[in-house]
């Protein structure tokens, strides 16, 4: 029995078999595909039409499937299938919420908490009352809100139908559910971890597609440098601000012989908000150069940026200079702060720290003229950068610059003339 026929059982057995099942199957049907009614609301309102009591429907329990945007007072059983937890500020007081993908056998839903009573964990089985939906990015979100009772089922006791969703790397987001990939493992490290004090097997390492690359973890699987898989029942979480792909035994591993080309495609910004990204390409023009850019001092212990000779962990130090640029680019599509270490700042400005030191001491003191000199050579420029993308609630998106390169608009040009001239325009 699938769930349209379950729900068409639900109205027939209310209505004490009064009405023919195949007269409520085209009521519901007409409610919920022409009128885009949600299902509950959809059953009251036939079960009330047809002659029957909606308060026989006073059950608020729902399944994954019957959930639309904007329900209220939701109650449902749920496993947990992924669980993360992030930090932000609200009237300056640091909390904490969680979000990850729940289900049940009827398909899974990604989750946002924003609090929990019971801690809970991957696996846990949990019963929901007084939750909500809202529509996020176009798809359903379930939500737990400060008025959501939770309460530990007995594991095992909800099941959960895997819909697995076949993904470009580019595309994987922590709140996607199962997922399917094909990749090449660019690299992988074993090492053994002691989880609930038995003792595992997991590989770290890298895996790309045509579209980007992204960290993973493999738990009990062995997989090779150079191997080509097809992945499917993983899942996405956020590991140190960025995505990663985890699977483990329950997951399909198919070795393919297929070779995989794996390129370095530029993403938007856009694209990156909410989730960041591994060893990502962006293009954009440098728009703005913050405060803390060009010769700063450091703490020669814990590398604490210094306004004076007193580090609030080390007490009086001899700083360290240093040099680094902290940019912002847009690419049209969004904005991101960009981060250059002492040796690419170096690189922009042509000079060394020493040479920086020296030009801020025949300018009197003023640091100000290294982080002028940076504006002029950045300011309105277009650049293309590689790096990690962190991504962050209060902070948005920071990339740790890994390469640059000042892009040619000439060269741009040029190439887009040969691309027409290619496509007989």
């Amino acid at each position: 029995m699938d769930d349209f026929d379950r729900h068409v059982d639900d109205i027939y057995n209310i209505l004490g078999g009064k009405v023919d099942r195949e007269t409520i199957a085209k009521e519901l049907r007409n409610w919920i595909v022409n009128f885009k009614v949600p299902i509950i609301e959809a059953k009251r309102s036939i079960v009330s039409k047809l002659g029957g009591d909606p308060s026989k429907l006073t059950n608020n329990e729902k399944k994954v499937v019957d959930l639309g945007p904007n329900d209220a007072r939701v109650d449902i059983k749920l496993k947990v299938i992924t669980i993360n937890s992030k930090e932000y500020e609200l009237d300056g007081i640091n909390r904490k919420m969680y979000y990850g993908i729940v289900g049940d056998e009827t398909g899974t839903i990604p989750f946002t908490a924003w609090k929990l009573d019971v801690e809970l964990r991957k696996g846990d089985c949990v019963e929901v009352k007084n939750a909500y939906t809202r529509e996020w990015q176009g798809k359903v979100q379930l939500v737990f809100g400060n008025n959501t009772k939770l309460s530990l089922l007995p594991p095992n006791s909800v099941n959960v139908k895997t819909t697995i969703n076949p993904a470009k790397i580019v595309e994987l987001h922590p709140k996607m559910g199962f997922v399917e990939v094909v990749g090449k493992i660019l690299e992988a490290n074993p090492k053994e971890v002691m989880v609930d004090g038995v003792p595992r097997k997991v590989y770290e390492g890298i895996i790309g597609d045509d579209t980007g690359e992204i960290p993973f973890s493999a738990w009990d699987i062995e997989v090779h440098k150079g191997d080509v898989l097809r992945i499917s029942g993983a899942y996405v979480r956020t590991f140190r601000g960025m995505p990663q792909l985890v699977f483990d035994p329950r997951a399909s591993i198919e070795k393919r012989e297929e070779n995989i080309d794996v390129r370095e495609i530029p993403v938007t910004l856009e694209s990156l908000e909410g989730k960041g990204g591994f060893n990502v390409l962006v293009e954009g023009v440098i728009i703005d150069v913050k405060k803390g850019s060009g010769l700063i001092y450091r703490c020669p212990e814990c590398g604490r940026v210094l306004t004076s000779t007193i580090c609030p962990v080390h007490g009086k130090v001899t700083p360290k200079p240093d040099l680094r640029i902290k940019a912002v680019l847009d690419d049209g599509t969004g904005g991101m702060i960009c981060i250059f270490n002492r040796e690419q700042t170096e690189k922009i400005l042509g000079i060394d720290v020493n040479k920086a030191i020296s030009i801020v001491q025949e300018n009197f003191g003023n640091m100000m003229v290294i982080r002028e000199m940076i504006e002029e050579k950045l300011i309105a420029v277009p650049m293309r950068l590689r790096g990690n993308v962190i991504s962050k609630e209060k902070y948005g998106l920071t990339m740790l610059v890994r390469d640059f390169d000042f892009i040619n608009l000439e060269d741009i040009a040029k190439n887009a003339e040969n691309l027409l001239e290619e496509l007989g325009w």
